[in-house]
């Protein structure tokens, strides 16, 4: 499997998602802010929320 050859479409995505101008900014600190808050803090609520 190691020596298939990806199709010519997907090659090209590919290298283009790995050229570092198509990278994207990295996250905020609100996006920070909302990953804790969905992620953690939610749950955990929910959970809680539950057990009552």
């Amino acid at each position: 499997m190691a020596t298939e050859q990806l199709p010519a479409e997907l090659e090209r995505r590919i290298k283009e998602l790995e050229n570092p101008a198509n990278q994207g900014e990295g996250f905020t600190k609100a996006d920070w802010i909302w990953l804790a808050i969905l992620g953690v803090v939610g749950p955990v609520l929910l959970l809680i929320w539950g057990w009552m």
